[in-house]
């Protein structure tokens, strides 16, 4: 019978996936191809299938946590996709398509059963990819002291 993974090998499985994400420019377009993808998964959800589990979660704090991921994964793949760029204009560019992606989400769920756009969950996802940048810059600014 296997065993779960332990803390030391799901720590090692996130080095290998960050050591991947630095070193291949194809793999840092689909991990962040991909949390779009599971953000429009969500979001295609009808409002009365969601399950219960979300019903005891503060839906902003979602929001947050799901668009810095996506932060993040961006400013992964822009640095590695336009190297000449400065760290302010991957910042920005980050910011700006994170931003336009929770337009769309937002407004993508007046198709879905249920569910409606609501302005302070776009707030909220623009401030998620803000923490993303803001921490990505950190980083960067750590590393090349």
């Amino acid at each position: 019978m296997p065993t779960p993974f332990s803390w030391w090998e799901w720590n090692d499985l996130g080095r290998r996936i960050l050591h991947i994400m630095k070193s291949n420019l194809a793999w840092s377009r689909i991990f962040a191809a991909g949390v779009v993808l599971i953000i429009f998964a969500g979001s295609s959800v009808p409002g009365r299938s969601i399950p219960e589990v979300f019903s005891l979660t503060p839906d902003k704090l979602i929001h947050c946590l799901e668009y810095s991921v996506l932060g993040f994964f961006l400013f992964r793949w822009l640095r590695l996709e336009c190297p000449a760029f400065t760290l302010f204009e991957i910042s920005s560019i980050t910011f700006l398509l994170g931003s336009l992606t929770g337009i769309v989400d937002e407004n993508y769920q007046r198709l879905i059963p249920g569910r409606s756009p609501d302005f302070w969950d776009w707030v909220l996802d623009s401030i998620g990819v803000l923490l993303a940048v803001m921490f990505m810059n950190y980083l960067a600014k750590k590393k090349s002291s």
